[in-house]
């Protein structure tokens, strides 16, 4: 009597993954059929004969199996009262056959079995982001993708990502040593683009296949250490003697600077403009909201120590129509896209140098860009301002981006609180 059932063939020992084939026995003989699955051993159970993870898309490829028995299965029934007289190679014909016409009965039907490629999904929504002038953005959606094809392989399906694909990614992120918020940073771009992809009728995705949200994969963060100093850190910065004129002396004045325009980002004083300095207030927008109608103006009123830094630079001997000597190199690039990589190189040098700056005053807190928003934040708090007066000089227009700022401060104060009680 002929069976069917799927085999390992490990003949090849010098490999480490192997053929899965459907196997044919019949009359002491035997003939293997390829199923196009090649497998670690750790990836497929024998006893059940079924794939098992960590294969990349085991669900899948267990059904497309299951449809395959079923379907050799199905001809040796139907040629049950002649099986005798037929050998092996016969019937495995039988059975290739019956598989070709199973594929062109689903394409008579129109079924279209569409899959989508994370790579080529992921290019095309960043593509519009570089249309829409958001490098940035758009640079998130390729490093994830570069991260995930280096996981696993460039043929990497969207609907390959299952929450199960995520857990395992998890583990694998946490088993080499690395922090769960780098693994988050990744996988908020990535939800973003499988949420367009579900919204996209050129996929096929569809809601059943999203792995984020209630029921499925819950994206975890760690709370990272504060980032606030306490303003003696900025009158050290500020007392700290430097050379004029040197690249330190340059990035301690970018510092000051950011700091006393309520903690302005980097990037907005990198593209501040000679134009928004008017009758001794600036005025610009935040480049990075730059999007919509609802984006942050700012109209800052320029006090005492920023106008002496601003006297440095002002009338220099430049071309460009920036305050800061931060693009000289590059603001003629006519290519937004090329100036906003000169710009993030510009961003990575001016921390190297905030580093340094922080190891001469003795700082053991790493000093970067970041650290003068939440200082200006935590030191208007500490000074009795509220904290929606806070949010709103920072340009914040959620309340609860605010209170990320203020985590550590509000511990501070209840732990002063509880100690002055358990004092008296």
């Amino acid at each position: 009597m002929a069976t069917v059932s799927f085999f390992l063939d490990r003949r090849n020992s010098a490999s480490d993954r192997f053929p899965l084939v459907l196997r044919i026995s019949h009359l002491g003989k035997r003939k293997d059929l390829s199923t196009g699955y090649k497998l670690a051993p750790s990836e497929w159970n024998a006893k059940k004969r079924m794939v098992k993870r960590p294969y990349e898309n085991a669900t899948k490829a267990n059904v497309r199996l299951k449809r395959k028995i079923a379907l050799a299965t199905e001809v040796l029934a139907q040629y049950a009262s002649t099986i005798d007289s037929l050998n092996v190679r016969e019937i495995a014909i039988l059975i290739e056959e019956r598989f070709k016409k199973e594929v062109t009965r689903n394409l008579q039907a129109g079924v279209t079995l569409k899959k989508t490629l994370l790579k080529e999904y992921s290019d095309k929504v960043a593509n519009r982001y570089d249309m829409a002038k958001r490098y940035g953005t758009a640079d998130n959606f390729r490093d994830v993708t570069r991260f995930l094809i280096k996981y696993k392989n460039d043929q990497l399906l969207l609907s390959d990502i299952d929450e199960t694909f995520l857990e395992e990614l998890e583990a694998w992120y946490l088993g080499q040593g690395l922090k769960l918020n780098g693994l988050s940073a990744r996988l908020r771009p990535l939800r973003r683009i499988y949420n367009l992809a579900i919204k996209d009728k050129e996929t096929e995705l569809t809601m059943e296949n999203y792995p984020f949200g209630r029921n499925g994969y819950s994206i975890k963060s760690q709370k990272t250490r504060k980032r606030a100093v306490k303003l003696d850190v900025i009158d050290a910065i500020r007392n700290l003697r430097l050379e004029n004129f040197t690249g330190l002396w340059h990035h301690r004045n970018y510092f000051l600077f950011m700091f006393n325009m309520r903690g302005m980002n980097f990037i907005d004083l990198a593209f501040l403009k000679k134009a928004c300095i008017q009758e001794g207030r600036i005025r610009y927008k935040r480049r990075k909201t730059k999007r919509g109608q609802s984006v942050k103006e700012f109209d800052i009123k320029i006090l005492d120590e920023a106008q002496e830094i601003i006297s440095y630079y002002i009338d220099r001997e430049s071309k460009s129509p920036y305050v800061f000597p931060v693009l000289d190199d590059c603001y003629h690039l006519m290519d937004e896209k090329r100036l906003y990589k000169m710009y993030m190189s510009k961003l990575s040098n001016h921390n190297r140098r905030l580093l340094t700056i922080g190891k001469m005053i003795g700082l053991t807190e790493k000093l970067s860009s970041y650290v003068v928003r939440h200082t200006f934040a935590t030191a208007g708090l500490r000074k009795g301002i509220s904290k929606a007066q806070i949010g709103d000089m920072l340009g914040h227009t959620s309340y609860y981006t605010t209170e990320v700022y203020f985590d550590d401060f509000d511990k501070e104060v209840l732990d002063e609180a509880a100690e002055r009680i358990l004092k008296e």
